[in-house]
């Protein structure tokens, strides 16, 4: 299952687990309101709110963030992935910088929304 963004990717999820906004809420400490925006792409999820929606999936925070189809965002040609791989790195790894760099990406969105 590739998503588009994290909203779809955490939405996908709760719908395969069959449970609602509110007992996702429930469960990973947020409201539901909170769960529909983050779903609805209207609001950012923090580091700590993504680490618990992913524990609530029984995954780590890199695996819900790895469900995102990257090419959709973004080409290789345009991230610092293309700096790692013509520095010749190893296939497995490129995997992790590329999850490393959503997460980076996910915290600058939330900054930009608080507008520091």
């Amino acid at each position: 299952m590739k998503m588009n963004n994290i909203g779809e990717v955490i939405s996908g999820l709760r719908k395969q687990k069959g449970m609602t906004q509110e007992e996702l809420g429930n469960m990973s400490g947020l409201s539901r309101v909170i769960i529909a925006k983050i779903e609805n792409n209207q609001r950012a999820v923090s580091l700590e709110e993504a680490v618990n929606i992913a524990k609530v999936f029984a995954i780590d925070v890199a695996t819900l963030y790895g469900f995102i189809d990257e090419n959709k965002e973004k080409t290789e040609e345009e991230t610092f992935v293309m700096a790692f791989k013509s520095k010749g790195m190893d296939s497995r790894y490129l995997n992790e910088v590329r999850r490393i760099e959503l997460l980076v990406d996910a915290l600058f969105a939330q900054k930009e929304i608080r507008g520091e």
